[in-house]
């Protein structure tokens, strides 16, 4: 019997978020049919290149849903209308604001079980559905399932890698909601934060700030390298818990994932909350002055010294290179 799955991509800026195109990646790889509904606001285009993008992750069919308004509500009726017309086994979404509320409407209107903050999805030799999450801190490995006949899967962000391929789908208009008592809301105003601006979790470079870094004044010295590196500014939660930077800056546990190509942690021990934010980087350098950090246990090449002098040398010699 075919198997299917709908998946939750969501159209910002002109793009799909790596972590969405990941989940679309692990849909694929677990079922024969994957069909992405893409929900993006009033006059946004889904355009060929990006239209290749999504088929290359594995999406057979996409399906395009203009929110009007763009509410949560809205979201959840055109996933129950695409449940219906599919019949997929599961449905998965990477947390977000929208995605989460439409997740936990669509389970209670459907009578779904739902997991949530997964980092791990496939199905065993019976057909049945096994997510993976982790638990105490993200020191313990936890198996979940489902035992209703419709799952609902919530993914933590970033946990799925995308594919670098291409290849057209097929592109469908998705079917529109009648309206409802929702319609009634509206939508003020809406935009990224100051921290979502600066495209932490997909940018292909990050540098990272943290206690080591004793004054804010410093931070500028952070930002200047990322800034010569084309990359981004991230921050570990005690930088946060001073109020130095939002939350969305965080990198972490209870902040944001982030997989770039080079990490450059610059005064952060390496509490096993931060790994999980970034331990999954492609090249990790460490600068900080206590040789016996954890992070200098898992780095590719690490700096036992004063970032104060190091940061401004490195970023002198960069721009020189570059």
């Amino acid at each position: 019997m075919t198997s299917r799955a709908l998946v939750l991509a969501e159209l910002r800026g002109g793009s799909v978020p790596p972590g969405n195109l990941g989940a679309i990646a692990a849909a694929s790889s677990c079922v024969d049919e994957v069909d992405v509904l893409v929900v993006c606001k009033e006059g946004d285009v889904l355009d060929h290149a990006l239209l290749g993008l999504l088929g290359g992750q594995g999406a057979r069919t996409v399906h395009l849903a203009h929110l009007a308004p763009a509410l949560a509500a809205v979201c959840t009726d055109v996933l129950d209308l695409l449940v219906c017309e599919l019949n997929p086994d599961i449905v998965i979404l990477e947390s977000s604001s929208l995605a989460s509320d439409a997740a936990a409407a669509l389970a209670a209107r459907r009578s779904a079980g739902v997991n949530w903050d997964l980092v791990g999805l496939e199905q065993d030799g019976n057909g049945s559905w096994i997510g993976t999450r982790l638990a105490l801190q993200d020191s313990l490995v936890v198996r979940v399932g489902w035992t209703t006949q419709l799952a609902v899967a919530v993914l933590r962000p970033g946990s799925f890698e995308p594919r670098q391929r291409m290849s057209q789908p097929r592109l469908v208009r998705a079917p529109q909601p009648e309206e409802r008592v929702h319609c009634a809301g509206r939508v003020v105003s809406s935009g990224a934060g100051e921290g979502e601006s600066s495209g932490l979790e997909s940018a292909d470079i990050v540098v990272a700030g943290g206690r080591g870094v004793t004054t804010l004044q410093d931070f500028s010295l952070l930002q200047e390298l990322a800034n010569v590196l084309g990359g981004a500014l991230g921050v570990s939660m005690p930088v946060v818990d001073k109020g130095w930077f939002p939350h969305s800056y965080q990198v972490g546990q209870t902040g944001r994932t982030v997989r770039p190509r080079l990490y450059i942690a610059c005064g952060i021990s390496g509490a096993i909350q931060h790994r999980v934010g970034m331990g999954r980087s492609g090249t990790i350098v460490v600068i900080n002055t206590d040789p016996q950090a954890p992070l200098f246990g898992v780095c590719d090449f690490g700096i036992v010294g004063d970032l104060a002098q190091v940061i401004p040398r490195l970023t002198e010699a960069l721009q020189h290179r570059i």
